[in-house]
Protein backbone atom coordinates (compact mmCIF):
# COMPACT_ATOMS: atom_id res chain seq x y z
CA UNK A 1 0.00 0.00 0.00
CA UNK A 2 1.73 3.33 -0.75
CA UNK A 3 2.57 5.65 2.18
CA UNK A 4 -0.37 8.29 2.50
CA UNK A 5 1.05 11.89 2.20
CA UNK A 6 -1.03 14.82 4.02
CA UNK A 7 -3.18 16.85 1.50
CA UNK A 8 -2.62 21.21 1.58
CA UNK A 9 -5.29 21.38 3.93
CA UNK A 10 -3.86 18.42 6.67
CA UNK A 11 -0.47 20.36 6.35
CA UNK A 12 -1.88 24.01 6.89
CA UNK A 13 -3.89 22.51 9.76
CA UNK A 14 -0.79 21.13 11.70
CA UNK A 15 0.77 23.95 11.18
CA UNK A 16 -1.57 25.97 12.28
CA UNK A 17 -2.08 24.16 15.62
CA UNK A 18 1.44 23.82 16.32
CA UNK A 19 1.56 27.94 16.52
CA UNK A 20 -1.38 27.97 18.27
CA UNK A 21 0.94 25.81 20.87
CA UNK A 22 4.08 27.49 20.42
CA UNK A 23 1.82 30.56 21.37
CA UNK A 24 0.70 29.37 24.54
CA UNK A 25 4.05 28.10 25.80
CA UNK A 26 5.18 31.48 24.79
CA UNK A 27 2.85 33.37 26.97
CA UNK A 28 2.35 32.10 30.60
CA UNK A 29 -1.16 32.77 31.66
CA UNK A 30 -2.17 36.33 33.18
CA UNK A 31 -4.01 34.78 35.65
CA UNK A 32 -4.57 31.41 37.57
CA UNK A 33 -6.70 28.85 35.89
CA UNK A 34 -9.93 28.67 37.08
CA UNK A 35 -11.08 24.91 37.76
CA UNK A 36 -14.43 24.38 36.45
CA UNK A 37 -16.97 23.25 38.83
CA UNK A 38 -19.60 20.21 38.83
CA UNK A 39 -20.76 20.03 34.63
CA UNK A 40 -24.26 20.03 33.94
CA UNK A 41 -25.63 16.99 33.26
CA UNK A 42 -25.32 15.82 29.63
CA UNK A 43 -23.02 19.01 28.71
CA UNK A 44 -20.08 17.81 26.70
CA UNK A 45 -16.46 19.64 27.67
CA UNK A 46 -14.97 21.67 24.90
CA UNK A 47 -12.84 19.51 22.10
CA UNK A 48 -9.35 20.11 22.90
CA UNK A 49 -7.19 21.63 19.89
CA UNK A 50 -5.42 18.09 19.35
CA UNK A 51 -9.00 16.52 19.14
CA UNK A 52 -10.53 19.41 16.61
CA UNK A 53 -7.23 18.39 14.70
CA UNK A 54 -8.14 15.50 14.79
CA UNK A 55 -11.82 15.30 13.70
CA UNK A 56 -10.87 18.19 10.82
CA UNK A 57 -8.38 15.18 9.10
CA UNK A 58 -10.61 12.21 9.60
CA UNK A 59 -13.04 14.70 8.05
CA UNK A 60 -10.60 15.46 5.37
CA UNK A 61 -9.47 11.74 4.96
CA UNK A 62 -13.30 10.55 4.71
CA UNK A 63 -14.05 13.11 2.17
CA UNK A 64 -10.80 12.26 0.13
CA UNK A 65 -11.93 8.58 0.04
CA UNK A 66 -15.30 8.84 -1.35
CA UNK A 67 -13.62 11.70 -3.91
CA UNK A 68 -11.21 8.74 -5.08
CA UNK A 69 -14.70 5.99 -5.39
CA UNK A 70 -16.61 8.84 -7.31
CA UNK A 71 -13.57 9.32 -9.81
CA UNK A 72 -13.00 5.38 -9.99
CA UNK A 73 -16.34 5.31 -10.41
CA UNK A 74 -16.96 7.74 -13.45
CA UNK A 75 -13.50 6.58 -14.47
CA UNK A 76 -14.90 2.45 -15.29
CA UNK A 77 -18.09 4.42 -16.74
CA UNK A 78 -16.31 6.70 -19.16
CA UNK A 79 -13.71 3.76 -20.26
CA UNK A 80 -16.79 1.23 -20.62
CA UNK A 81 -18.48 4.05 -22.89
CA UNK A 82 -15.15 4.78 -25.46
CA UNK A 83 -15.47 1.21 -25.52
CA UNK A 84 -18.36 0.16 -26.51
CA UNK A 85 -18.50 3.37 -28.72
CA UNK A 86 -15.55 1.87 -30.51
CA UNK A 87 -16.98 -1.18 -30.69
CA UNK A 88 -20.18 0.13 -32.55
CA UNK A 89 -17.02 1.97 -35.08
CA UNK A 90 -15.53 -1.87 -35.86
CA UNK A 91 -19.23 -3.22 -36.53
CA UNK A 92 -20.08 -0.48 -39.00
CA UNK A 93 -16.86 -0.36 -40.42
CA UNK A 94 -16.56 -3.98 -41.25
CA UNK A 95 -20.38 -4.93 -41.95
CA UNK A 96 -20.99 -6.09 -45.62
CA UNK A 97 -21.69 -3.52 -48.01
CA UNK A 98 -25.27 -4.29 -50.17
Amino acid sequence: MAKEELSAREKALLAEARREAAARRASPPAAPVQVPGPAAPGAKPAPTPAERLAQLMADERSASVERKKKMRRYGLTISAGILALFALWLLRAFRPRR
